[in-house]
């Protein structure tokens, strides 16, 4: 029997859970609770507006976090620029789309490029557990999503399984 498969990213349409591209479901009431939700989709993307604190500095999406952790491997203070208190543009926009556009404010060598490779994952599980414990109404949302496959693309992004959300949601559980 095929698992349920539920597709996000940041501009996703609110439909209900099997409904929308890329997804599947075995039994639609599993999910009427986070359908009452609107946009939960959009609530599980790293580009959405959550306010949440990452190593005593806040942020307001995933992304900045995300981006402001690797660019710390190279330039510390031009990190900062990336959390609230900065200050910057880039920390006090609400919107993830200004950390990606900034994410080669510093260009990583070789060396640090296999550093992150080999961290990325473990740092955006702690980034994503901070984003949804802190926040109540998506850790609910991302909870609603039972134990459904979560799967991520957008345009020019092919679609991928999102393991890190998943154990987060696991660790949520418990």
């Amino acid at each position: 029997m095929e698992e349920d498969k539920l597709f996000y990213y940041s501009k996703s349409a609110n439909k209900q859970a099997g409904k929308g591209v890329n997804e599947f479901v075995s039994n639609y009431n599993e999910y009427d609770e986070l359908n009452k939700i609107k946009d939960w989709r959009k609530m599980l993307s790293n580009f959405y507006v959550a306010e949440f604190t990452y190593n005593g500095k806040t942020y307001y999406t995933a992304e900045h976090a995300f981006q402001a952790k690797k660019i710390e491997l190279v330039d510390s203070a031009k990190a900062n620029l990336f959390c609230i208190e900065s200050g910057d543009i880039i920390g006090t926009t609400k919107d993830g789309n200004i950390a990606r556009k900034n994410r080669k404010l510093v260009i990583l060598d070789d060396e640090r490029i296999k550093i992150w490779n080999e961290i990325k994952h473990n740092i955006m599980k702690e980034i994503l557990i901070c984003k949804f414990t802190q926040n109540k109404e998506l850790s609910n949302v991302l909870l609603l999503t039972k134990k459904a496959i979560l799967l991520h693309g957008a345009k020019g992004i092919p679609i991928s399984r999102q393991y890190d959300l998943e154990e987060v949601r696991n660790s949520l559980e418990l």
